[in-house]
């Protein structure tokens, strides 16, 4: 029989979108669904006899999914690959290095980078091409890691392929709760209970031309979505900030800041750090339902405002080329 952890999961930068690249990272993950999608379609038509008409092969795709922790290594090629561009590295000092990601534009010539995933089954090594991030969840709770669930649409499916036995999964912890902060506006809010950001590349794997065969197009990036929920005490604090964002057409800028347990050097810490500079809140409530601790959830959309950079990810940590 084979046992789940026996999977070996490695990721590589492809150098052309579709191109078998070279594993360059092994990620644990707690999942992974990755799987070849085959569209079959029969005729539709009367056969004269007692069943339908055979089915035949449309089109091919590949999609798949994997929930992993954010470590301050890893984390900065799923951001390089679901954001698009990567900033000159800068160079802190010593053994550290800040990486910046924004958003990749609207141009024609604007294309994410594509990744090739690695599966070990152990019956085989599947190859996934052409992946491209969908969409980027961090996710944390009390006493928990920041949880990183990665969303991809890919070509197709390969056999056969190589683990590069020298990689290794990281030896670096991943990020945490307790050293997490939000900062809505102005101000650094003490008494968050949950913290979630979403952000969704709205990548279009559905069309198809006259010579695309049987694989869809490149898919791009389309309207970039990204929402922030925080869930906090309920207080007359708390209160304030629903008032002056849900009740109002208030924008506000929001940062969220993760610091790592270990540091690269004495005193320069890992860190991950969101900025969103424009958003507005579309949903907030309190509700007593119970007699537990009532807390106050608060939902944040990013909104264009015409200057500032849409989001910007800064990643600092001891990798010093960019990813």
């Amino acid at each position: 029989m084979i046992n789940g952890n026996s999977l070996i999961l490695q990721f590589g930068k492809e150098p052309a979108y579709a191109t078998l690249a070279n594993p360059e990272r092994q990620i644990k993950v707690a999942s992974e669904s990755f799987k070849a999608t085959y569209n079959k379609k029969d005729e539709g038509l009367l056969t004269g006899g007692k069943g339908a008409s055979k089915k035949e092969l449309m089109s091919l795709k590949s999609e798949g999914s994997i929930s992993t922790l954010a470590r301050p290594d890893d984390v900065g090629m799923f951001l390089s690959a679901g954001l698009g561009v990567e900033a000159d590295v800068e160079e802190l000092g010593g053994s550290a290095f800040k990486h910046t990601f924004t958003a990749i534009g609207t141009e024609e010539t604007d294309s994410l980078p594509s990744l090739t995933a690695f599966v070990d089954r152990k019956v085989d090594v599947f190859t996934y091409n052409g992946l491209k991030i969908n969409s980027l969840s961090f996710s944390c709770s009390p006493e928990d890691y920041l949880k990183l669930d990665i969303n991809f649409v890919g070509k197709q499916e390969g056999y056969k392929g190589i683990i590069d036995k020298g990689i290794h999964t990281s030896p670096l912890k991943a990020f945490k709760f307790r050293n997490g902060k939000v900062k809505i506006g102005n101000t650094v809010i003490a008494d968050i209970t949950s913290i979630k950001l979403d952000y969704e590349n709205s990548l279009d794997s559905s069309i198809y031309t006259t010579g695309s065969g049987l694989f869809c197009i490149e898919p791009e990036a389309g309207t970039r979505s990204i929402k922030t929920d925080v869930e906090m005490l309920y207080t007359k604090e708390s209160e304030g900030l629903r008032r002056t964002y849900y009740n109002a057409d208030t924008d506000v800028a929001l940062e969220l800041t993760f610091t790592s347990d270990e540091e690269i050097e004495d005193g320069v810490p890992y860190e991950l750090k969101f900025t969103i500079p424009c958003n507005q809140c579309p949903d907030s409530s309190a509700n007593f339902g119970s007699a537990e601790t009532i807390k106050q959830s608060m939902s944040f959309e990013a909104v264009e405002n015409g200057t500032d950079e849409l989001i910007t990810v800064e990643l600092t940590n001891g990798y010093e080329t960019k990813y």
